[in-house]
């Protein structure tokens, strides 16, 4: 009797190709599955008509959770050329003092940055300016120079003013002073500004700014003070 062939020549061969008739049908299903897949996730991912995209807490689009995290404050404004040191009131109120018996504490709510100073009115002595805070020793004058100092304020009462100062002193008396004096009709923000043209050579520079008509409860507040040479 013949030898028996190997099993594995003996069985039927698998087949690894397929007709074109079977190929095309699969890769229509193939197409048709993925189109199906595509709009399924396309519905998913897409915002409902007058939603808001989802905001990430970098604030780029996306669908992880929102940020609950507040704006720290307003963008602090550089002031090229500033003679004045932490005029924005950032981290403290170093170097400025009270004026006719006023109070002075930091608070938010700044226009620069986060912190502004707060002047409250307090119990002024007899003979004294309205409430306010000083800047000594912004400068040492050089005389012939003209000097400008802005300062961006608000009152929380209407119709207050503001009157800015900026003198020039020798050995603690007033040599020169300018002044001005701007209304503030209503709590908004506003710049203002003085200049002073300096006569005394060697002087010291001080810049007092001082609030009218706060009454009890009103307050100044004081932000991003500078100081220029002209």
């Amino acid at each position: 009797m013949a030898a028996r062939p190997p099993r594995h020549l003996a069985e039927r061969p698998l087949r690894f190709g397929a007709s074109p008739q079977v190929v095309f049908v699969a890769a229509l299903l193939s197409i048709v599955l993925l189109t199906v897949a595509v709009a399924l996730v396309t519905r998913d991912e897409a915002p409902a008509p007058g939603a808001a995209p989802a905001t990430t807490a970098s604030g780029a689009r996306g669908g992880g959770a929102t940020s609950t995290t507040a704006a720290a404050g307003a963008p602090v404004r550089p002031t090229p050329g500033n003679l004045l040191q932490g005029a924005d009131f950032e981290r403290d109120l170093a170097g400025w003092a009270p004026l006719g018996g006023a109070r002075l504490q930091r608070v938010e709510g700044g226009t620069s940055g986060r912190w502004a100073v707060a002047v409250t009115p307090g119990d002024a002595a007899a003979g004294q300016t309205g409430p306010g805070l000083v800047k000594r020793g912004v400068a040492s004058a050089t005389e012939g120079t003209v000097y400008e100092a802005s300062v961006w304020v608000r009152a929380t009462v209407p119709d207050a003013q503001v009157i800015l100062a900026l003198h020039e002193e020798t050995g603690g008396t007033v040599a020169a002073s300018d002044t001005a004096a701007y209304g503030l009709p209503d709590d908004g923000w506003r710049q203002v500004a003085v200049e002073h043209r300096a006569r005394v050579a060697g002087s010291s520079l001080v810049l007092e700014i001082t609030g009218v008509g706060l009454g009890g409860d009103g307050r100044l507040l004081v932000d991003l003070v500078d100081v220029q040479v002209e």
